[in-house]
């Protein structure tokens, strides 16, 4: 008599394709449950407009204090701080010179204790300088320049 071929792997096979459309199905559903959950932590209650429940971003209106004595004015008669322009020439005001990125943010955090407003420029293999101020106006660059330099820094003023 004949023996019946191994019907077992076309079993195994189904049982295969089972898992894996099982595991794409999985995944999809977490990615679906994911956004869903991100979008609801982005919209906090705070921002919803108590009206329609709807997002809206909350501008406040500017608030105008009218003296009696003094005439009131119109924004025709105001002038127009949009257009006030930057000066040219920028005078700035640069830390060292570093070849590694790890040695000039070291020296950020040193100035940053000084009450400073820095950040570290350079890209790369370097070098990379800690720049602390940018000024229009050079005797104001080189002030601070002389100030830190009393500190113990390498200061240079580059324009």
């Amino acid at each position: 008599m004949a023996k019946r071929p191994d019907q077992s792997g076309s079993n195994n096979r189904l049982l295969y394709v089972g898992f894996v459309a099982l595991g794409i199905l999985a995944i999809w559903i977490g990615v679906m449950l994911g956004n869903y959950l991100l979008n609801r932590v982005a919209t906090t209650e705070e921002e919803k407009n108590p009206v329609n429940g709807s997002a809206v971003n909350v501008i406040p209106e500017p608030q105008v204090i009218v003296s009696d004595d003094q005439p009131q004015t119109t924004s025709a008669d105001m002038p127009d701080d949009t257009t006030t322009q930057l000066p040219q020439t920028l005078y700035r005001v640069r830390v060292g010179r570093y070849s590694g990125l790890s040695v000039a943010k070291k020296a950020e955090k040193e100035l940053q204790t000084l009450n400073l407003d820095t950040y570290v420029i350079g890209s790369g293999s370097g070098p990379y300088y800690v720049q602390v101020g940018a000024f229009g106006n050079k005797e104001n660059a080189d002030k601070l320049a002389q100030d830190l330099k009393t500190k113990g820094y390498d200061v240079y003023v580059v324009q």
